[in-house]
């Protein structure tokens, strides 16, 4: 019984003798930083411009296919021939007739020009009363008709040729050609297949990909103060790009926006509908920073640091920003001369003696 009484005293003064020195706390100073925000959006690749390709013509049948998927074709270049052998027929029938009259024609002109030379030789006989004037005008109405019957010709040789040259067009228009060049992304067209209203062919534009995500609107609003963007793809390559679309709404229940990024220089062939990341670094913000840890949340939320002045721990409030790499943005004015407790621990309070052990030391 004795030795526990002796110990119980040892223990005691023991306990005093540490309670009676300060305690030795951690502190730091306000430091001031530049911070790099980065945003990351998950995405996907995509074209930046798909041309779709068909056919306006009806019941035309596909003959030839002269490209593949993949393949790069240059702008006018014939992907595939179609034919309608109605169409065709037409075409050849109105050459046909077209040459008919044409030829028609020619000997028509050479019985106009018959009829006037036969009324010009008998004027000088009509004056003299060399002829009666009854067959004058017999050779008369005879060149007024031929001339007539010439000029009937011609316009029946302009109808057809309209008829052949709208026809033509419409063959012509059998023959798909690239619009622009680029790179078929996808190839519908088969041999024998109609063509009525059919997609045939989809090229992407200079075979040109971008990135494409979603973001919220409260980022849409930051994204103007960009300073770099970084793609990664599934298979970790690693890309540069430049925002080209920021979409200018945004989507009433999710809030969030598209935003499409295209790529730098020469990049490695990425497959159309790949998945990716966008790693979107803002412009440097200069800020005040404090350990995270020195941050002490009270019941009724407000945030407070500890100050220690003359050995003695001081309660100070405290705006903060966003937490980022164990440190945190302080928004309300401070100074960056003062000592603050590092680990705001919960038995602090003001007033406290205390001796402060700078973190460098």
């Amino acid at each position: 019984m004795s030795r526990l009484c002796i110990t119980l005293i040892y223990l005691y003064f023991i306990s005093f003798s540490s309670f009676s020195e300060n305690m030795r706390l951690n502190v730091s100073q306000p430091q001031k930083t530049q911070y790099i925000q980065t945003l990351t959006l998950p995405g996907k690749f995509i074209a930046q411009n798909e041309i779709s390709i068909g056919s306006p013509l009806q019941q035309q049948m596909v003959t030839d296919v002269f490209v593949e998927e993949g393949q790069w074709v240059e702008k006018n270049q014939l992907l595939a021939t179609l034919e309608s052998p109605v169409q065709t027929a037409s075409v050849k029938q109105l050459q046909a007739e077209t040459e008919k009259a044409t030829a028609y024609i020619k000997q028509q002109k050479a019985l106009s020009v018959q009829a006037q030379k036969e009324l010009n030789r008998l004027i000088p006989l009509a004056k003299s009363g060399v002829i009666s004037a009854s067959e004058f005008e017999k050779t008369k109405s005879d060149s007024i008709a031929a001339n007539a019957l010439l000029e009937a010709s011609r316009a029946e040789l302009r109808q057809l040729q309209a008829q052949l040259t709208k026809e033509q067009s419409q063959q012509d228009k059998s023959r798909i050609i690239a619009p622009v060049s680029g790179v078929i992304s996808e190839r519908l067209a088969m041999r024998g297949m109609l063509s009525d209203n059919q997609l045939l062919f989809k090229i992407i534009e200079n075979n040109q990909i971008e990135f494409e995500g979603l973001a919220h609107a409260s980022e849409l609003k930051n994204l103007s103060r960009i300073d770099s963007i970084a793609l990664k793809t599934e298979d970790n390559q690693q890309l540069s790009g430049t925002l080209r679309y920021l979409s200018p709404k945004v989507d009433s229940l999710s809030q969030q926006g598209k935003i499409r990024i295209s790529l730098e220089g020469n990049q490695s062939p990425i497959q159309v509908g790949e998945s990716g990341i966008a790693m979107i670094s803002y412009a440097a913000k200069p800020q005040i920073t404090l350990p995270y840890s020195a941050i002490r949340t009270l019941n009724n939320g407000i945030r407070i640091i500890f100050i220690v002045e003359n050995n003695t721990v001081k309660q100070q409030t405290v705006t903060i920003g966003k937490p980022h790499s164990g440190l945190v943005e302080i928004l309300s004015p401070i100074s960056l001369d003062i000592d603050v407790v590092t680990n705001a621990q919960a038995f602090l309070t003001e007033n406290d003696a205390v001796t402060p052990v700078k973190d460098s030391e």
